[in-house]
């Protein structure tokens, strides 16, 4: 390895945690990415980040389109930097931001491998959806077998990842089958409709709530698209047909899952409570990945998860010992008087 270039991969070592390393330096230089045929650029001046680019972006739109690259590689290059800025936040939560996506699409990949497979509804000829939201009917409806994850992303006008995660509930919901050739024919695009309400995903609602300590009301608005009972399939044969009731295991399984994510947000308040205002937005991550993983199934042990994951990175973060064991004492409580 030459001096002034740092390199390595993805997998071994986290891109976020790599631009920390080098931005403390104060270095000035490019990051140059790669995941097979896709590059990027990440620029540093004295340690900011300044400017990031991509064949389809630039800026901080295409920073964020790296929290797709898992497995790719990169090299710094200490050389002066020439170039516009196009971001302007701090490295902290430019970082925070990007490691948190890249959590959030490693929880979406085990739905969704590739950006470039092909999403093929499995609905039979006029059979409605069960248990699909508005925004997520609309995408069901493009899911011919013809268009890529990414092809859905530009012809929706939405960012890859929130139409992988939408696709992610559709696939876990059997609505969705990917294939890695394209089959079909192209669906048909209508124009966007402005009286039509578009809800948030579940899915989407619920990590939302976790990550931003969000108010009862979010959630109980979660938890009413949860349960069948409150939603309307998004294509009826039959616009007089009434949909069937819930099943009564359908709606224990709902409602503990709703369960789940309010107990994520009393382990996030109370660790708040306790830590200083600048670990927030780590509490805040982590109770992001929490819900991810409460909505793929691992339950109470997503829960115990979330409170070991904040005692630890309190010590790792340098918190004074007193201060940890003040926390514990509070994240015991709340699992004794649960």
């Amino acid at each position: 390895m030459s001096q002034g270039v740092i390199q390595g991969s993805m997998r071994e070592a986290p891109l976020p945690d790599i631009i920390q390393l080098v931005s403390q330096g104060g270095k000035s230089g490019c990051f140059h990415v790669h995941q097979e045929a896709a590059k990027a650029r990440i620029y540093l001046r004295d340690g900011r980040i300044i400017h990031a680019v991509t064949p389809a972006n630039e800026g901080l739109e295409a920073l964020m389109e790296v929290a797709l690259w898992l497995e790719g590689g990169y090299h710094f290059e200490e050389v002066p930097v020439e170039v516009p800025v196009t971001i302007n936040k701090p490295n902290a939560s430019i970082l925070m931001e990007l490691g948190r996506r890249m959590e959030e699409w490693r929880v979406i990949r085990q739905k969704v491998p590739s950006v470039e497979l092909h999403p093929a509804s499995t609905l039979l000829p006029g059979e409605a959806p069960r248990g699909v939201n508005a925004r997520e009917a609309k995408l069901l409806s493009l899911c011919t077998g013809y268009y890529t994850v990414a092809e859905l992303a530009e012809v929706t006008e939405k960012p890859v990842i929130a139409v992988a995660k939408d696709l992610y509930g559709l696939v876990l919901a059997g609505h969705v089958a990917l294939k890695g050739l394209r089959s079909g024919r192209p669906p048909k695009l209508e124009a966007p409709e402005k009286t039509l309400q578009e809800l948030t995903p579940v899915s989407v609602m619920l990590a939302k709530a976790a990550e931003a300590s969000a108010a009862p009301e979010l959630l109980q608005e979660a938890a009413s698209q949860l349960l069948p009972e409150a939603q309307e399939p998004a294509a009826q044969a039959d616009a007089a047909a009434a949909p069937p009731k819930p099943s009564p295991m359908a709606l224990e399984d709902s409602q503990r899952m709703v369960k789940l994510m309010n107990f994520t947000q009393r382990i996030a308040q109370a660790s708040k409570q306790v830590l200083p205002e600048q670990h927030h937005e780590l509490v805040n991550g982590l109770q992001a990945r929490a819900a991810q993983q409460i909505l793929a199934g691992e339950g109470p042990e997503a829960v115990k998860g979330l409170a070991l994951a904040i005692s630890r990175a309190a010590v790792e973060a340098g918190c004074d010992g007193n201060l940890v064991r003040s926390l514990n004492t509070q994240l015991k409580a709340l699992f004794t008087t649960r």
